[in-house]
This record gives C-alpha cells, structure tokens and sequence, in this order.
C-alpha cells in the first residue's frame, strides 16, 4: 500500500496576461477527503464578509473538486448556504464507501450514487459545460511503473489542451476524488483530449494546491484576476492506523509500528506548492490570500459521519477570522523563502507492508 505525497511538477513561470485592469476573484479549493465540511464552511464565511461578489474562476481538486461545483450552485442560485450545509449533515460513510472486509480499496460505489443524486438530479449539472462559472477540476494518471503522474485540469472552458466541456461531470468528479489506495482509480466516458485510462486523486500531485488551472484561465481570459482566495482544511496529526479504522480496517499489522499522521504529511505538500505558488506565479501569488481554519478539535479525514459538527465548528471559527495574504501565513509558519525552497516531495512506500497488512 502507498500513502504518499507526490512532489509539485514545475510549470512555466507566470506573466501578466494582459495590461487591462484586473477583475473579479478566483478561488482555489485543496483536497479534503471527509473535512470537505470546513471547507463549505469557510466559503459560506467568505459570501457572507462580501468576498465572493464577483468570481470569476473557480478551481478545485479532489473534495475541492466538489466544493466547486456546490459553490456554482450557490452562486448561480440553485441552492443555498442552508441547503448544502443540510446535504452534508445528511452524508455519512455508507453514503461514500463501503467497506471491503479488512481490505483497501473500498467501494465507491455508494459515492457515485450520491454526486449523481445531488449535482445530476438535484442541480441538474450533467456535463462540465453546464456549470456557470468558469471552473477547472484536477484529475491524475497516475502510473506505478515506471514511476510517473501527469495531472489534467478539466475546465468548462477550452483553457488547455486537455479541457473538453462534454464531459460526463459526475464521472469527472469521481475520477478527481480518487484518493490511491483508498478509493480505486475511476474512469471518464469518451474522453477525447486525455488518455482513456482511469483516474486518481486530483490533489495527489503538482495539484495539491491547483493554481496552475488559474494561471491557463488568465492567459485564456486575457485579462487578469483582482485576488485569489485558496480555501483548504485544518490539518491535525491523527495516526494512519486511527484513520484506517473509519474504513473498516481493523487487522492494523505493521501499520502500528509507523507513528504517521497523513494529515501532516500532506501539510508539508500544502507548503511546498503554496511556495512554489511564489517562485512559478509571483504576480499571481501576490494578490493571493489563505484561508485554512485552526482550532482545538481533530477530525479524521475518512469519517464522514461528523460533518454536520465540522462544518458548524469552522462556521464558528471563520466568522472571527479572515484570509491571510500569501507571504504573511507563510511566514507565520516558518516556510523559508522562496529563493530557498528546494523541489521535494514524500513517498511513503507501504506496498510491502500492505502485502501483511491485506493479503
């Protein structure tokens, strides 16, 4: 079994896209796995401080890949800040997987029963074309021999080579949520533009913070954003083995032996693009701000049975507090400069240990 955090791929370095005035705001979602609560929450802080008046691009991978398209629904009217936080208080983890005896992957096909019921026959969004805004989620192919990814930002806009706006969305969505190991890979009907293979987790690679889908927006739009809000979750450092349980692995083996949170493994991630966001994208990152909650509680990041109570804690938290810009919250945190980053990223091989862990 893998539980690992690939290194960003560099990306050529951003320039103004045009001398018009800039205009409206992005937003960027990180992925979330079960805490994609906090961050609904933070966007429904966000429309209600007046932040949200004029978005003009939305980006997300994996459960940001879903927060997207709930916030088009919001936007556009089709639902409201009241309703999503009712969706979600409904989910729980036989809405999402069911589990495979002692074994990973689990099913997921509970998961697709649930976006198709919500975003096909609730919102009626069938296709990427059909979202209001502009908006690109990540997907990755991923191959474990030789060891490569390749991520794809699929846009309702022909941004990219790789977007196609006929799209199965619901296809898209669950090829973006894939998280490796735990939810199998997903295909995506009649695709044209990217490989015909299935699909992982769109957070899992150069788009853990999945900036670069704005940065082909901007060149497409000709004209560049105002400010650019990255909406991610609270990272608490529960174990592996803690995280296990809630998909129904019990027979920890090995596991047990390795203290490791991937909460705090995916936070050295966050920070490694969020600087690399400075180094690729500088006129970008400048106008970017950060808004990640932080507060006592950890919640695991595979139970969805508390998401009502997430959500409401980061409500809570959000209404006190406001995004931080870029350079300020990386120097709270301690990242270093820019100038000294240097490209790396975390591998953690547990294919061996899965072989004792689910035979």
């Amino acid at each position: 079994m893998f539980f690992w955090v690939l290194p960003g791929v560099a990306v050529a370095q951003a320039r103004p896209t045009s001398l018009q005035k800039p205009n409206g705001t992005a937003i960027i979602i990180t992925g979330a796995a079960a805490k994609i609560a906090q961050e609904a929450a933070l966007l429904q802080n966000l429309y209600e401080k007046g932040m949200l008046k004029n978005v003009v691009f939305i980006s997300g991978a994996s459960s940001g890949a879903l927060n997207a398209v709930m916030l088009n629904a919001i936007l556009e009217g089709k639902l409201t800040w009241k309703d999503y936080k009712s969706i979600l208080g409904q989910l729980s983890n036989e809405k999402v997987f069911k589990p495979d005896g002692n074994r990973l992957p689990v099913n997921t096909t509970p998961l697709r029963n649930t976006i198709s019921s919500i975003v096909c026959d609730r919102l009626g969004y069938r296709i990427l074309s059909d979202l209001p805004i502009p908006t690109s989620i990540s997907v990755v192919n991923f191959k474990i021999a030789p060891f490569s990814d390749r991520t794809y930002r699929l846009c309702n806009l022909k941004i990219n080579p790789e977007s196609d706006p006929s799209l199965n969305l619901v296809d898209v969505l669950m090829a973006s949520t894939s998280i490796p190991v735990i939810f199998p890979p997903s295909p995506i009907k009649n695709v044209r533009t990217i490989p015909n293979v299935p699909y992982y987790d769109g957070g899992i690679a150069a788009d853990h913070v999945p900036y670069q889908a704005l940065v082909e927006y901007e060149k497409f739009r000709g004209v560049p954003v105002e400010k650019v809000i990255i909406v991610s979750r609270k990272r608490d450092t529960l174990s592996v083995a803690e995280e296990l349980k809630q998909l129904g692995v019990e027979r920890l083996g090995l596991v047990e032996r390795f203290n490791i949170s991937p909460d705090a493994i995916t936070n050295r991630s966050f920070f490694n693009r969020l600087a690399a966001m400075q180094k690729e994208a500088p006129e970008l990152a400048s106008k970017t701000s950060v808004f990640v909650p932080d507060f006592e509680h950890a919640y695991c990041m595979f139970n969805f049975n508390k998401l009502q109570e997430q959500y409401e804690t980061t409500y809570s938290w959000g209404k006190h507090h406001d995004p931080i810009p870029l350079s300020d919250y990386l120097g709270r945190a301690g990242v270093k400069p820019v100038a000294e980053v240097k490209p790396q990223g975390q591998l953690f091989n547990f294919r061996v240990i899965s072989r004792h862990l689910f035979p």
